[in-house]
Parts: structure tokens; C-alpha cells; sequence
């Protein structure tokens, strides 16, 4: 069961990367988490010790979090549209969690997740890349789900593909891994650029700050790296840096030039920021009501722009819907999961460090691709929260079998 949710897992993964597969997504959510929870069922009747752990290292904080936002219906001002975003942002989050975080835990677990999501992560690639180039089919517009969505792919593919190289690397597995590893990365440099979204590369480089110090911290080989081993990670790193923020200055000055309200000093958001935090101040403690846009009509209204429906900023919006409580409790979920990151990243094995590190670089990524933007929603939010519940089932299990 367990392996048959695995294979429902790494699917479920490679199509949240399209924006067109949303019957799909939801079969082998509802097939997955079926399977999953049919395997953690039959553990506990079978009172067997299989080395495999059914309850998610994060669901008492998410628990929270979902409790408050639900209990956000008794005041929302629409209650419809909570009802719709609870089940939305909540349930099929939390569905996405347990699925991959028990999915990840069979035996062959990254035979299946690995070479699927990378296939994907090529495909999607591809289909941006040919966006940017040639324009979106008729048929299909945006079939990789759009420059601002598919930004926070990135965000989310970039460090978990770091994380295989240097796997990759580290037990001299056939260098086919990191050269296809090594080509994905410059794919998403390449199609990130067609994005034209600046938030991407202050991401990028807070990812690969993040790996660096690891690199420069984990031991190699047993003992710690040489002088010329960190000054090549050193060097490295200081190039990837450099050519990520000549990269940023790039898509700035295209940005500023082809749209002048897009230069920092005329960004609409000021002012959507201002009449936000004018509402936040209304309903401080308990906002009004859960789910992204709860507010649009006022928001447009006032500011005379209909692009300008939510707030822009992940942490102002959770202050809009949920108020200072709901900021709290999601700064708690999120803390939680650096916490569960550095307890891997910490670990004498290989896998498991990996998965604590890529955990880290995905939080930190999300976390900046959201400060100018609200995508940590639909599909974005389902692959955050299944590749989260991967990383800790496969680095949970990793760690289990080394003890």
C-alpha cells in the first residue's frame, strides 16, 4: 500500500507543475491519501513495526493553523468564499502533506519521486522556455501555469534539484544524475528569466547562500573540508551569486524600461499596502475571514485597479483574513518546519541532510517569492506542501533506518 502511495505521490507531484491537470491532481490526491491512510491503518491493526511513521512531524501546527482558519467562518464577511478556500487551501494541502509525506517513506521511494518530478521539472521547463519564444498555444495558454505561478515552481524545484547533485556527487553515482541535474538547473535560469520577475533571483540567491553553508559545514568524507575545498565552494558560490544579481538588475531594467509603473518608486503595491493595512487595523485580532482576495471588491474600488485584488504580501494577507492570531500560528507552522529542517540537516546521513537542507531553501524561497505576491495558494501551495511532506518522510525514514 505503502509503495502503491508512493507511486500516486510522485505523479500528484509532476502534474501540480501544469496548469491544466487539476481532474487529474485531484484523483491521485484522493487515490494517494486513500492508500496512505489504508496503509497506516492496517499498520496499527497489525500493531507492526514497520520503521515507517504515519503521523506527520508537522500536524499539530498545521492542525492549529486549519483550526483558526476555520473557525474564521463565524465572522467572515464571506462565509461562501471561506468555505470554498478551506477546502481549497486547507484540506487538499493537508491531503497533499500526508500523502507525500507517507508516500515517501517506501522502500523504493526515490527510484519513483526523483525520476518523476525530474521529467516534469523538463517538460515544464520546455513549455516555458517555448513561451517565451514563440507565445502560449491557442489551445492552451500558459500550459506551465503562468510567469508568477510558475516563479514559485521554481523556487520550489530549484533546491531539491541541488540537493540530488550533491547526493549525486557525494555517492559517486553515475554521472548521468548530475549532468541531467546540472542541465535542469540551467533551465531554470534560463526560463526563470522569461518570467521577468525580480523576486525569483532574491530567491535564488538566498537558496544557493543556503547550500553553500552547508557545503562549507558537512563534513567530506568524514572529516571537514579542506582549505581548497572551500575555497572552490567558496568561489562557486561567489559566481553563482554575482550572475544571479546581474540577473536581477537585468529583468529590473527590462521591467522599468517596456512598463515604467513597474520602477520601485511608482509599484502600485505602496498603495495597496497602505489601504491593506487600513483594514488590518479594522479587524486586528481576527481579520475578515479566511481566503486569499476576502477583501477584493473593496481593494479595487479604492484603488481603481483590478489586478490590485488581494494584498500582495503573504504575512499583510494572513493579518487581513486571520489577524494577529492568524499571523502567529502561521509563524509557528513555519518555524516548525525550519526546526524539523535543521534537526535533518543535522544528521550524519547523507539523505537525510539533503532533505533538511533542500526543506530549509524551499521554506526560505517561498517565504521571499511571497513578500511581493500572494501564490502561496492552488498549486503552488499544493506542490510547497507535498514536496514538505517528501522531504520529511524520506529524510524521517532515512534517518530511522541509519539508527
Amino acid at each position: 500500500l505503502v509503495t502503491l502511495a508512493a507511486w500516486c505521490g510522485a505523479f500528484f507531484l509532476a502534474t501540480t507543475l501544469f496548469s491544466h491537470t487539476v481532474a487529474l491532481r485531484l484523483m491521485l490526491l484522493f487515490a494517494g491519501f486513500s492508500l496512505a491512510a489504508a496503509a497506516a491503518v492496517q499498520a496499527r491493526l497489525r500493531d507492526a513495526n514497520t520503521g515507517q511513521t504515519f503521523v506527520p512531524p508537522l500536524l499539530w501546527p498545521f492542525a492549529a493553523w486549519a483550526a483558526w482558519a476555520a473557525l474564521s467562518m463565524l465572522w467572515s464577511l464571506d462565509p461562501e468564499m471561506t468555505g470554498k478556500e478551506l477546502r481549497n487551501e486547507i484540506g487538499y494541502a493537508f491531503l497533499a502533506l500526508y500523502l507525500c509525506f507517507v508516500g515517501a517513506q517506501a522502500a523504493n521511494a526515490a527510484r519513483l519521486f526523483v525520476p518523476v518530478l525530474a521529467l516534469g521539472a523538463f517538460a515544464v521547463c520546455g513549455l516555458a522556455l517555448w513561451d517565451f519564444w514563440f507565445g502560449p498555444p491557442a489551445f492552451a495558454p500558459w500550459p506551465y501555469s503562468g510567469p508568477g505561478t510558475y516563479s514559485s515552481t521554481l523556487l520550489i524545484l530549484f533546491p531539491c534539484t541541488l540537493a540530488c547533485i550533491w547526493l549525486a556527487v557525494r555517492k559517486q553515482w553515475t554521472a548521468s544524475y548530475a549532468g541531467a541535474g546540472i542541465v535542469l538547473v540551467a533551465l531554470y535560469a534560463v526560463s526563470g528569466y522569461g518570467t521577468l520577475n525580480r523576486t525569483l533571483w532574491i530567491g535564488f540567491m538566498a537558496q544557493i547562500g543556503i547550500a553553500a553553508l552547508f557545503l562549507l559545514t558537512r563534513p567530506v568524507r568524514g572529516t571537514a573540508p579542506g582549505r581548497r575545498t572551500r575555497l572552490l565552494i567558496v568561489s562557486v558560490t561567489t559566481l553563482a551569486l554575482a550572475g544571479t544579481a546581474a540577473m536581477m538588475v537585468k529583468v529590473h531594467d527590462e521591467r522599468t524600461n517596456s512598463a515604467p509603473n513597474a520602477a520601485l518608486a511608482k509599484d502600485p503595491r505602496q498603495s495597496l499596502w497602505k489601504f491593506t493595512w487600513r483594514q488590518i487595523e479594522e479587524r486586528p485580532w481576527t481579520g475578515a475571514g479566511f481566503g486569499r482576495g476576502i477583501l477584493r471588491h473593496e481593494s479595487r474600488d479604492e484603488l481603481k485597479n483590478a489586478q490590485l485584488w488581494h494584498s500582495h504580501n503573504q504575512f499583510f494577507d494572513t493579518a487581513l483574513q486571520l489577524g494577529a492570531v492568524g499571523v502567529a500560528l502561521l509563524l509557528v507552522l513555519l518555524g516548525w518546519t525550519v526546526r524539523l529542517a535543521w534537526q535533518l540537516v543535522r544528521s550524519a546521513d547523507d539523505v537525510t541532510a539533503a532533505c533538511g537542507v533542500a526543506l530549509l531553501a524551499v521554506v526560505a524561497g517561498m517565504m521571499i517569492r511571497n513578500m511581493t505576491d500572494v501564490l502561496w495558494v492552488r498549486q503552488s501551495a499544493l506542490l510547497y506542501w507535498g514536496v514538505v511532506g517528501a522531504l520529511l518522510g524520506r529524510g524521517t525514514r532515512a534517518a530511522a533506518r541509519r539508527d
